[in-house]
């Protein structure tokens, strides 16, 4: 384990818990504008690092594995990856109410904001991130190149932050008591420098050929999920709500995937 990646543990661990625990010290509810664009930001790396850097990856390295398969099995995978955390984050049955929010329109009112009073959502919410946060921690402790490496880890802290701060934020409209939030805040704090260290030490536990194809699948599944915490969870967040700032949260998204689409030339 090299310093950058120790550093990279740490700071990702003390991003994702101080944004968590922001709203419940605050005890308000706080959206800067910096952050819905650091989020946007976010959102345009992980879509272009799911498209173009893991599924072309895990692409070339299950031609490599299996050169007589005539099938796109890193898409296979990638697909199913997509459909089960939309599974778990849509279709396993949660019961909404949002009182006095509406945009206007009935697909946003669907998704903008959708917590309930009840206690359970924030431990729901905290599953589904904390998965999405294990999955892009191994992607990036299995990622070799140092600069799609930096990159990856530029997005993951974006996003863990903005995603930690909603968190927090539902733990704390739902009342419930810091003491009690605490530990599922730190729960999910740990959960990308988890998935890191499991990447990081999967070399240990398997040989070159079988890394190999290790990497394969979580490099298809990774770009699954970054996939969909790019297209529904960040844009869903960030471009559903009525806003003023759309065209500045726009061009981070931009930026974002071009940054990606540029390292690309040189890996």
């Amino acid at each position: 384990m090299t310093t950058i990646q120790i550093i990279a543990i740490i700071v990702i661990f003390i991003v994702g818990g101080g944004g968590a625990l922001l709203p419940l010290v605050m005890q308000t509810r706080v959206s800067p504008r910096a952050m819905s664009r650091g989020n946007a930001f976010a959102g345009g790396v992980l879509l272009a690092a799911g498209l173009i850097h893991l599924l072309g990856d895990a692409a070339g390295d299950f031609a490599e594995i299996h050169p007589d398969l005539d099938y796109p099995i890193a898409y296979a995978i990638a697909t199913a990856a997509f459909l089960l955390v939309l599974a778990v984050e849509r279709v396993v049955p949660r019961a909404h109410s949002v009182e006095g929010v509406s945009t206007g329109d009935p697909e946003a009112d669907a998704f903008v904001d959708a917590t309930s009073a009840s206690n359970a959502t924030p431990y729901l919410l905290l599953v589904t991130l904390s998965i999405h946060s294990l999955i892009a921690g191994v992607a990036l402790g299995t990622d070799e190149a140092q600069s799609s490496f930096l990159v990856l880890l530029i997005a993951i802290l974006a996003h863990k932050g903005s995603a930690g701060f909603a968190l927090g934020t539902t733990f704390q409209r739902s009342g419930i008591p810091i003491r009690r939030a605490l530990p599922a805040l730190l729960f999910f704090a740990c959960s990308t420098s988890t998935g890191v260290l499991l990447g990081l030490f999967a070399d240990l536990a398997f040989d070159a050929g079988s890394m190999h194809v290790v990497t394969a699948w979580f490099k298809a599944i990774a770009a699954g999920t970054f996939i969909y915490i790019a297209s529904l969870d960040i844009v869903r967040e960030e471009f559903f709500p009525v806003e003023t700032d759309r065209h500045g949260r726009y061009v981070c998204a931009f930026v974002g995937a071009a940054v990606m689409a540029l390292v690309a030339i040189w890996m």
